[in-house]
C-alpha cells in the first residue's frame, strides 16, 4: 500500500455521509483557487424535495435482492406487509459493523451479510449521486471523482478497512487502497464545517489560539473532538488535534428507544409485548411515532408527550390498554400514566427523562473529562458545537448548556446540525490537510525479532536461529498513545529477514492502550493486522533482501509502504487488517 499521495486530478467531490439513523450525500466541484469559496450542495438520496437526510434502511427481497432504500424502503415494507408478503427490512445496521458482526439482522430476525447490505447502501448513494451530478454538468467521468465516506472517530483500523472493502464492492474505486477515497472523521467534518459556515462575527472569534470542541450526537455514536485553531482571521481553516477523538459507541438517539422499548415490555407484559415485536410494521409506526415525540420534548413546557398506540389495532383494545395503564400506575405512583381517548397515552416528564438519563450522563462525563483534559494542558476549550442529528433534541441541547455554559464557553448548534457532517466531509475532500496533525489514541508498533540481551530480555524469550541467539515477541513501537503526529510525518525502519532462503517477510502490528510494552503478548495487547512483503528470491543475499518499511498515523487512516534496498517500492505488499 503506498503512502499518501496529493490527488489533484478530480473535478468533484462526492461525501457520502452513512449513518445510523439517516444518511445522505454532498457534492462540492473542486475548488480553482484557494480563496474560492466552496459550493457544496447536500442531497437526500430518496427525495429532492427534502434538502436533510432520509433514514438509513435497506429492504431485500427473499432471494436477497436489492429492492430500495431510505424511506422508499420502510414504505415499500409496509406495502408487501400489508399484502401479506415478505422482505428483509435492515434498520440500524451500522451498529453491527461497530461490533464487526458477519451478519446484519433483519426486522423479521433473519440475516443476510453485513458486506451485503452495506456496500448496497453504498452503491444506491453513489448511483443517486453520479445521476444528480450528471443532471447538473453532463458526462461525468467515474475516475474524475473524489469519494469522501465519514466514519466514527471511534472507529478502529479494522472498521475502516471494512468501509473501504464495502467502498470497492459498490463501484466506487477500482481497488482497495485507491487514492480516489478519502475517509472523514464524523467531528473532523464538522469541526471543519463548523467555522466555514459560520456567520462573519462568529468566524472573527474562531480564530488561533482558541479551542473548539465538537459534540456529534448521532443515532448511535456520540463522537467528541478537541481541535486547536491554527487559522487566522481570513484564513482557510486549519487546526490541530489537542486531545485524541473519543466518546460513546452506543450513546446516540437510537438507544433512547431501547429505553422507551424497556417501558413498553413492562407496560405491555410478556403477552401484548410479544405481539408487539413480532408485528413489524406496528412498531416502526411507534417508533416512528416516539421519534417525533423526542423532537418535541423538553422537560418545563407545556408540550404534552402524548404516545399513539392504535397501530397495534384490534391487539391492544381501549380496555385491555386501561387494564395494563392501572397495573403499571400501581407499580410507578411517582410516573403515572394517563389514558386519552381509545389508544393515547400521556406520558410524564418524569418518565420521559428517564429514557435520555443514562445516555446524557454518559455524555456529560466524557464532556467534563476532555474539558478537564484541555485545561492541564493550558488550552481551554473556548466553544463547543453541537452537531447530528441528536443535537436537534431541545432536551439535549438544554442540558448541555446547563452544564457547561460560562462566559469563557460558548455552546453553539449550526442552523442544520444533522448536515453538519456532509457539508464539512466535503471541506474536508476539497481540502484534506485542514487537520495539521492528529493525536494518536494507541501506541502502535510490530512484533520483531532482535538480538538477545540477557540483561534486557526474558530467558523464556531467547531462539537460536541459524546459530545466532535472538529475542523473539519483541514490541518494536512506531507511534505512542497520546503523541501528536504530524499528517505528513513517517516513522520508517529497516527490517532484515533471519532465515537467508526466506522470500516473504511478514510483519505482524499490534497496538495497545499503553503508552509502553516490551512484548507483544503483554495483556492489553491485541494483533492489528500484518504487512505482507516479498522481498526476492531464495539465493539473494540477506543484505539483498533488507527491507525499510514507512507508516504515516497523522492521516484518518494508516498508511504503509516498503522499499527495497535500492529504493525502489515493493509492488507485492499489502497491509492486511485483522477484520473480517
Amino acid at each position: 500500500m503506498a503512502l499518501l499521495r496529493e490527488e489533484t486530478n478530480y473535478t468533484h467531490v462526492i461525501a457520502i455521509d452513512f449513518g445510523t439513523g439517516a444518511s445522505g450525500y454532498g457534492i462540492a466541484p473542486k475548488l480553482l483557487d484557494s480563496s474560492q469559496k466552496p459550493k457544496i450542495e447536500v442531497f437526500n438520496p430518496c427525495d429532492e424535495s427534502d434538502d436533510q437526510k432520509t433514514p438509513t434502511a435497506i429492504l431485500f427481497d427473499n432471494s436477497f435482492k436489492f429492492l430500495a432504500f431510505g424511506s422508499q424502503a420502510i414504505s415499500r415494507y409496509a406495502e408487501l406487509l400489508d399484502d401479506e408478503e415478505t422482505a428483509l427490512l435492515f434498520q440500524t445496521y451500522k451498529m453491527h459493523l461497530l461490533h464487526m458482526d458477519k451478519n446484519a439482522i433483519s426486522a423479521d430476525n433473519r440475516e443476510l451479510s453485513l458486506m451485503t447490505v452495506i456496500s448496497q447502501t453504498l452503491k444506491f448513494i453513489a448511483d443517486k449521486a453520479m445521476g444528480k451530478l450528471a443532471e447538473q454538468v453532463g458526462k461525468v467521468i467515474p475516475t474524475k471523482i473524489r469519494w469522501v465516506l465519514t466514519v466514527p472517530a471511534l472507529w478502529d483500523e479494522e472498521h475502516k478497512q471494512f468501509m473501504r472493502k464495502a467502498a470497492l464492492e459498490a463501484g466506487l474505486i477500482d481497488s482497495l487502497n485507491s487514492t480516489q477515497l478519502l475517509l472523514c472523521l464524523e467531528p473532523e467534518g464538522a469541526s471543519i464545517q463548523c467555522r466555514e459556515d459560520s456567520e462573519e462575527s462568529l468566524k472573527e472569534q474562531l480564530v488561533k489560539p482558541n479551542v473548539v470542541m465538537v459534540l456529534d450526537c448521532g443515532g448511535g455514536t456520540v463522537d467528541i473532538t478537541v481541535h486547536r485553531l491554527l487559522c487566522g482571521q481570513g484564513e482557510r481553516f486549519l487546526c490541530e488535534e489537542l486531545l485524541p477523538s473519543s466518546g460513546g459507541s452506543e450513546w446516540g438517539s437510537r438507544f433512547v428507544d431501547k429505553y422507551f422499548e424497556e417501558f413498553l415490555k413492562e407496560l405491555f407484559g410478556p403477552e401484548v409485548f410479544g405481539m408487539y415485536t413480532r408485528n413489524a410494521m406496528a412498531r416502526l409506526e411507534v417508533l416512528k411515532h416516539f421519534e417525533m415525540m423526542k423532537r418535541k420534548f423538553c422537560p418545563g413546557t407545556d408540550e404534552r408527550s402524548r404516545l399513539q398506540l392504535s397501530y397495534l389495532g384490534e391487539g391492544l383494545t381501549s380496555q385491555k390498554l386501561t387494564e395494563l395503564i392501572k397495573a403499571y400506575n400501581q407499580n410507578h405512583p411517582d410516573a403515572t400514566l394517563r389514558l386519552r381517548g381509545a389508544s393515547g397515552v400521556d406520558l410524564p416528564p418524569v418518565l420521559m427523562k428517564s429514557f435520555y438519563a443514562p445516555l446524557f450522563a454518559k455524555i456529560k462525563n466524557k464532556v467534563k473529562e476532555l474539558l478537564d483534559a484541555a485545561e492541564e494542558k493550558k488550552a481551554p476549550v473556548n466553544f463547543i458545537f453541537m452537531v447530528g442529528g441528536f443535537s436537534e433534541s431541545p432536551y439535549l441541547k438544554a442540558e448541555i448548556k446547563k452544564a457547561f455554559e460560562k462566559p469563557n464557553l460558548q455552546i453553539l448548534v449550526p442552523r442544520r446540525p444533522q448536515v453538519s457532517v456532509i457539508r464539512g466531509a466535503c471541506m474536508f475532500g476539497l481540502n484534506p490537510r485542514s487537520i495539521n496533525s492528529r493525536v494518536s489514541k494507541k501506541t502502535y508498533g510490530i512484533n520483531t525479532l532482535t538480538t538477545y540481551d540477557a540483561e534486557r530480555h526474558s530467558e523464556d524469550k531467547k531462539v537460536i536461529i541459524e546459530g545466532e541467539e535472538f529475542c523473539e515477541d519483541v514490541f518494536d513501537a512506531f507511534v505512542k498513545k497520546n503523541e501528536s503526529v504530524g499528517i505528513d510525518e513517517v516513522h520508517t525502519k529497516i527490517y532484515c529477514p533471519v532465515r537467508s532462503k526466506q522470500t516473504v517477510m511478514r510483519i505482524i502490528f499490534y497496538c495497545t492502550e499503553k503508552e509502553s510494552v516490551t512484548y507483544v503478548d503483554e495483556d492489553g495487547v491485541s494483533m492489528l493486522g500484518e504487512l505482507s512483503i516479498d522481498i526476492g528470491r531464495p539465493f539473494q543475499s540477506v543484505d539483498d533482501k533488507t527491507v525499510k518499511v514507512t507508516l504515516q498515523f497523522g492521516q484518518t487512516y494508516i498508511y504503509a509502504t516498503a522499499t527495497n534496498r535500492s529504493g525502489t517500492e515493493i509492488r507485492n505488499c499489502e497491509f492486511k487488517f485483522d477484520c473480517k
